[in-house]
C-alpha cells in the first residue's frame, strides 16, 4: 500500500507539473491572441454593439398611435365616425383612451358599443354621453382601456398581425 501510495502522489505530482505548464502555454498564447487585436477597433466593436442594443430596445418599447388608429379603423363601422381622440398612458400595462363620435342612429351606436366589447386589446369599455343632435345624428363618447402591444410601434413595423379579425359590415 506504502508503494501504490508514493506512485499515486508521484504521478500527482507531476500531473500538476504538467497542468501548470499547460495553463501557463495558455496564457502566453492567450496574450499573443489579444495582441493581435487592434484595441481601438475592439471598442469601436463594442460601442456599435451597445447602440445597437440600446436601438433594438428604444424600438421594442416605443409607443406609436398609428396602430391603434388602424386597429380601430378596422373596428369601426362605416356609420359611425370619431372627432375627437384623447389617450393617456397610465402605467406600463395600461393605457387609457377617450374618444367622441358621431353615428347616424341610436341602434348603429349600440352595435358599435357591441363590436368594442367584443375585442380582447380593449378592456373597460363605455359608451355614454347619448345625445340626438339638430342634423340627426347622435352624438356620443368612448372610454376604454386598451392593451399597450396595440400600441408599440416594433409591432406595426412588421406584418401587421395585430389587427382584429373582426370586419365591421354596415
Amino acid at each position: 500500500m506504502f508503494i501504490v501510495a508514493v506512485a499515486l502522489s508521484g504521478g500527482l505530482f507531476f500531473y500538476k507539473q504538467l497542468t501548470e505548464k499547460q495553463i501557463a502555454q495558455n496564457k502566453t498564447d492567450f496574450e499573443r491572441a489579444k495582441g493581435a487585436f487592434e484595441p481601438e477597433i475592439v471598442n469601436k466593436i463594442v460601442r456599435l454593439d451597445t447602440r445597437i442594443k440600446t436601438s433594438k430596445q428604444l424600438l421594442e418599447s416605443h409607443i406609436a398611435v398609428t396602430p391603434f388608429f388602424e386597429y380601430l379603423s378596422n373596428i369601426t363601422l362605416k356609420t359611425i365616425r370619431f372627432k375627437d381622440f384623447g389617450f393617456v398612458y397610465l402605467a406600463k400595462d395600461k393605457i387609457q383612451v377617450s374618444m367622441k363620435g358621431q353615428a347616424q342612429n341610436y341602434a348603429a351606436v349600440a352595435l358599435q358599443s357591441d363590436l368594442f366589447n367584443e375585442q380582447k386589446n380593449l378592456k373597460n369599455t363605455m359608451v355614454g354621453d347619448l345625445s340626438l343632435d339638430v342634423s340627426g345624428t347622435v352624438s356620443f363618447s368612448v372610454s376604454t382601456t386598451i392593451n399597450p402591444e396595440v400600441f408599440v410601434y416594433a409591432s406595426s413595423v412588421g406584418a401587421s398581425t395585430n389587427k382584429s379579425s373582426t370586419t365591421p359590415q354596415q
